[in-house]
């Protein structure tokens, strides 16, 4: 046999039988069964007696968990033992999947499964507490995670796989525990400073019986037993061991998942920064005619074909399926990871609670000729592999988001070099002539490629119609207002121009772009003194936070600074219009405007 089975037993004979016919059932690794029983009624000792396929040990009371396990231990003749309480219940392929991953992790001496109702890492929501109505949630998690694992520093002791050996080493369970609660905190504690490994096979899946809910439990006995046993814990090591375990952090692995279609320009300094913290790199290719794939593997051997069915999401989805470390980031390959937001990545890794399901980063979209970012947004960038977030969108395509948020400073950069400006306008049309009925999503984004494309009258159609259906986000209506704007400045109607700088005012408090817009509208009519107060409004707003929509930097900067020395001067203001030109200097001081300004008014002041 491969593995020993060690089983700890108390009363609760259809809880016992339930245990066993798991076992029986579920075991798919050779095995021999141990079955510690701890003082039963005579009827539950009787029937496990008659039981031809285990060994029983008879405890005459009950000893507890540690006692069970160390008694089990000691006529376990095979090299890896799994502990069991018999509120354990094995499924299918969870004990092959723990014995896997004991074998494959480095330096590993104990591997649980992920379970319902426990506490910790180990805890996984299920969709039924009833298990035979588990079975679909069982497969689709082991098939999720397959070969997935997490390194953890604690473990629970309702269910772990061990190394006979390093339990030997390190003198087994601690009897001082007596019934249970904290044998596998000190024991875990005992294996890492053996500087030995522990692990969750995300793939396993164990049903966990909370002892407290069936009849006759005792909960005050387990609470009071529970605070007794901490305070053995601390006797003996020190401190809270249980808070010490569960605050440590094993660093996170990440895959890194693209998708790519004639990149060879772009695509090595892209990956030049993943590699950096990169666990595993996995390139879906759509078709490129060029070096792409071979540039691609040069870095990774995770490099597949997905043919192009014009959908991005379909593609996205498709990398996603490859990934298998603990979570997904994703890039595109003309974007950038500059130096400091690399090591602010690698820090993370060290640093991130399990518990965050996304980590939203900053997404560099504009710069001006400094290199200064004029346009930037927020996307759900890093995302927990094993919550199974998708991608939505055949075009834009957005990423599925939910649960816990951690808002990071940490930036990409998007710096096109090369793009297929047709293929993304190709898709909505041929959407659009199979009659496709657009969301409001989809007809905002549509405009956008109109307006990228320079047909700005179908554009503002689609604008229009988007705004006529009152369902956007906020920010998608303010970014219609400012697209509506730009459409209309070039057809040449400033009466369309001044309707929507003003709309936007509909959607949300005024925004420093809209203000600073206004007032570019009202300086081209030169009456300075009304665009003066909006530039003004503009240095004096609260900007909104980074997450939220698009961002342009310059509005909320230097942009009104430099436009009210404009209007200043013109109004014969000499010093306000300087004061604020050395305002703007303060974003931009190498601009040659500023410098301009700065040399025309010094003169006009009497400064030189």
């Amino acid at each position: 046999m491969e593995i020993s089975i060690v089983l700890c037993t108390f009363n609760y004979p259809s809880v016992v039988r339930l245990c066993l016919d798991h076992i029986r059932k579920y075991a798919d690794v050779p095995y021999e069964l141990i079955v510690v029983d701890n003082g039963s009624d005579p009827e539950q000792f009787k029937y496990l007696q008659s039981q031809k396929d285990i060994k029983l040990i008879s405890i005459t009371e009950n000893m507890g968990i540690a006692r069970s396990y160390n008694e089990g231990t000691k006529i376990a003749r095979a090299d890896y033992i799994l502990f069991m309480t018999c509120y354990s219940l094995l499924t299918e392929k969870s004990l092959s999947s723990m014995l896997a991953c004991l074998k494959r992790e480095k330096n590993c001496a104990m591997v649980g499964p992920v379970s319902n109702n426990v506490s910790g890492h180990q805890n996984i929501q299920v969709p039924h507490q009833d298990i035979n109505k588990l079975n679909d949630f069982i497969v689709q998690n082991r098939e999720h995670n397959s070969g997935a694992s997490r390194q953890v520093f604690r473990l629970l002791s309702h269910c772990m796989l061990m190394k006979k050996e390093v339990l030997e080493q390190i003198g087994g369970f601690d009897e001082r525990f007596g019934l249970g609660t904290y044998e596998d905190d000190d024991l875990c504690l005992r294996l890492i400073n053996h500087s030995y490994m522990l692990y969750i096979a995300l793939d396993a899946f164990v049903y966990y019986i909370n002892p407290l809910v069936l009849p006759g439990a005792d909960a005050d006995s387990f609470f009071k037993r529970l605070k007794e046993n901490k305070q053995k814990a601390i006797d003996k090591w020190g401190f809270d061991i249980t808070s010490y375990l569960i605050n440590m952090k094993a660093p996170i692995t990440i895959s890194v998942c693209m998708i790519v279609k004639n990149e060879e320009q772009v695509l090595a300094r892209c990956l030049d920064c993943v590699k950096q913290f990169a666990d595993e790199i996995i390139i879906v290719d759509t078709g490129s005619t060029d070096r792409t794939k071979e540039i691609a593997q040069q870095y990774t051997s995770h490099v597949y074909d997905f043919p192009w069915i014009d959908d991005f999401a379909a593609a996205r989805n498709y990398a996603f399926s490859y990934a298998t470390k603990d979570y997904i980031f994703w890039l595109d390959a003309d974007d950038v990871i500059y130096p400091e937001d690399i090591q602010k990545i690698i820090n993370l890794k060290s640093t991130l609670d399990w518990s965050v399901d996304s980590v939203t980063m900053i997404y560099n979209l504009g710069f001006d000729e400094h290199g200064n970012v004029t346009n930037s947004l927020r996307r759900n960038r890093l995302v927990k592999r094993s919550k199974g977030f998708k991608w939505i969108g055949a075009v834009h395509e957005y990423l599925a988001v939910y649960g816990r948020i951690l808002h990071s400073d940490i930036a990409v950069a998007h710096k096109s070099e090369w793009h297929d400006s047709d293929r993304n306008i190709r898709i909505y049309e041929k959407h659009l002539a199979a009659g496709e009925v657009f969301s409001p999503r989809d007809q905002f984004y549509y405009a956008n490629e109109l307006y990228d494309h320079q047909r700005y009258e179908e554009a503002i159609q689609w604008y229009e119609k988007f705004l006529e259906g009152q369902q956007g986000w906020v920010e998608d209506n303010l970014s219609a207002c400012n697209k509506l704007i730009d459409c209309y400045y070039h057809l040449g109607d400033l009466e369309k121009v001044e309707k929507y700088i003003f709309k936007s005012f509909l959607y949300d408090t005024p925004r420093a772009e809209f203000c600073c817009r206004l007032g570019y509208y009202l300086m081209e009519k030169k009456q300075y003194k009304q665009a003066a107060f909006w530039y003004d409004l503009a240095t004096k707003l609260r900007r909104p936070p980074e997450n939220q929509g698009f961002v342009n930097h310059a509005a909320w900067t230097w942009l009104p600074h430099l436009q009210l020395c404009v209007c200043y001067d013109r109004l014969g203001e000499y010093e306000l219009a300087y004061q604020h030109n050395e305002m703007a200097a303060k974003y931009i001081p190498n601009n040659a405007s500023v410098i301009h300004n700065r040399e025309y008014l010094k003169k006009r002041l009497g400064l030189n």
